[in-house]
């Protein structure tokens, strides 16, 4: 199994990455977010990962849901995510608010798939 198909997200995991691609008008709360992790875990066999979010659709995360991503306790196989957003003005304020919520783990928002993967792909997956 290498996919899965959510009510608000498909989910395919192509070694290293665990791509989300997401439903018009979704709403990720605590329990979306977590099932979210749930799934990467097991695509990934337990094993470090990167993700990459498809977020070029409506999609509102609410507070619930940020304080369990923001918690990379919540995340032991996770090692870092981008994000596929629809222009670059959503890529430079997503990039631009980034420095300033220091999250604990890499992130970064583009405009293009390709370039995404091979920045997740620079990332290391062993954290020390």
């Amino acid at each position: 199994m290498n996919q899965v198909a959510l009510p608000y997200a498909d989910i395919v995991y192509e070694e290293p990455i665990v791509y989300f691609t997401f439903k018009e008008n979704t709403e990720l709360g605590f329990p979306e977010i977590r099932e979210l992790i749930a799934v990467a875990e097991k695509l990934a066999d337990y094993k470090p990962y990167f993700t990459l979010s498809d977020v070029r659709v409506n999609i509102n995360i609410t507070e619930e849901g940020k304080r369990v991503v923001d918690d990379i306790k919540n995340m032991p196989y996770f090692r870092g995510t981008a994000a596929i957003v629809k222009n670059n003005m959503y890529k430079y304020g997503a990039n631009f608010m980034a420095n300033f919520n220091r999250r604990n783990y890499p992130f970064r928002a583009f405009t293009n798939k390709e370039k995404a993967v091979e920045w997740l792909l620079s990332l290391p997956r062993i954290i020390d």
